[in-house]
């Protein structure tokens, strides 16, 4: 079995981890051990170690970067990761987000935008891994629901801008995309991930709070093209529609 350490545990990390346990030995990372396999590690604090470049054949990295954190922040903290991966040559997934792109347009591939146009945090960490490691695959991943995240949780009916489309993906398309991209060893590549199915805010709402199927008046909002991924990797989406996550 292919040997492979998820770095970063977190709400998609622990997911990714029970179902890939299926077919690869895992290690993890967190800040906190609390398990077997699970490496203590604290990437905003100065790392004075690096992983065995044999240990693993593929890296994930899932911990987060983006809006939230300063540059400088963001720059220390994946400047620690660098040093934790040291000179690993083989594959390496990064979870990144489709908020890299400027609110604005109509369909949306991984090439619409200029590097100079993309959100400056997002892109200095790709551009920082992709430079170092450029076997490097970046997943651009969508608003992350399932399991416990619906979005009815975080709005209601009565709000504004719900004609808006929504660029969603289920955690389990996720983590067998990932999957796939090990299986098939890719490298290189940046990839959008999003179901290609996009109802509006209200369409989904109607759904999850009223058990309705209903259509939107009009719709709105920038729209994100996964179709290289399900044509570069003949991926067929087990939850392409939103309004059906569960």
């Amino acid at each position: 079995m292919k040997k492979g350490l998820i770095i970063g545990k977190g709400w998609l990390g622990n997911r990714l981890e029970t179902i890939l346990n299926q077919k690869y030995v895992l290690t993890t990372t967190k800040r906190n051990a609390d398990q077997p396999n699970c490496i203590s590690i604290d990437f905003d604090q100065i790392i004075d170690k690096s992983i065995s470049t044999t240990a693993y054949e593929f890296i994930v990295i899932t911990i987060p970067f983006g809006k939230r954190q300063s540059i400088e922040e963001l720059d220390f903290r994946f400047t620690q990761l660098i040093q934790f991966i040291g000179e690993f040559n083989k594959q390496i997934i990064l979870i990144s987000s489709t908020g890299i792109y400027p609110d604005e347009g109509d369909v949306i591939n991984e090439t619409t935008f200029s590097d100079c146009e993309l959100n400056q945090s997002y892109q200095l960490i790709e551009n920082k891994l992709k430079i170092t490691y450029p076997q490097l695959v970046i997943l651009r991943l969508g608003g992350l629901m399932g399991d416990n995240r619906y979005l009815s949780n975080y709005i209601k009916l009565d709000k504004p801008n719900l004609d808006v489309v929504a660029n969603h993906i289920h955690y389990q398309d996720v983590c067998i995309i990932i999957d796939t991209i090990i299986e098939q060893n890719f490298k290189g590549k940046i990839y959008n991930a999003v179901a290609p199915e996009h109802p509006t805010k209200e369409e989904i709402l109607e759904y999850q709070i009223n058990q309705k199927l209903v259509k939107s008046a009009s719709k709105k909002g920038k729209i994100i093209s996964s179709d290289k991924l399900i044509n570069e990797l003949n991926y067929q989406f087990i939850f392409p529609n939103p309004i059906y996550f569960k």
